[in-house]
């Protein structure tokens, strides 16, 4: 069989999962080079944004294009201007580009810290009916 049917399986096995903790949890159950350096490359990221993306991804699979790039939109919208709250956009610019000392300071320590409200904020309208600077899409 080809390598990337083979990959294909493990992806969907491992992020098929219903959520975050279940992925990393599969990953780290996982007996194999390709999901150690998975699941050692995600540890590193911010895991509410993680979870944001994984919501991201299951929402656009009934999108069109256009329904799409708005959602995604809204999303760059929260991730600079999130009511106040510290966002883990500019720590991991802070981290990477400004200070590079690689160690950003995410608001979670743990996936399972993040809460299902966290996740549904990044989706929240931002503009009134129509005035989404992406309404004339198709």
């Amino acid at each position: 069989m080809a390598d990337h049917l083979k990959l294909r399986r493990r992806i969907d096995q491992h992020f098929g999962q219903a959520d975050v903790p279940t992925i990393l949890a599969s990953l780290a159950a996982a007996d194999d080079e390709w999901a150690a350096q998975t699941l050692a490359g995600l540890r590193k990221r911010s895991p509410l944004m993680l979870a944001v993306t994984l919501e991201q991804l299951r929402r656009a699979r009934g999108m069109s294009l256009a329904e799409e790039l708005r959602m995604e939109r809204v999303m760059v919208h929260h991730s600079f201007h999130l009511h106040g709250r510290a966002s883990e956009t500019v720590e991991g610019i802070r981290a990477l580009a400004v200070d590079k000392d690689h160690a950003p300071r995410w608001r979670h320590a743990r996936s399972e810290d993040v809460s299902a409200a966290e996740v549904q904020a990044f989706f929240a309208p931002v503009w009134a009916d129509g005035q989404h600077p992406l309404a004339g899409l198709g």
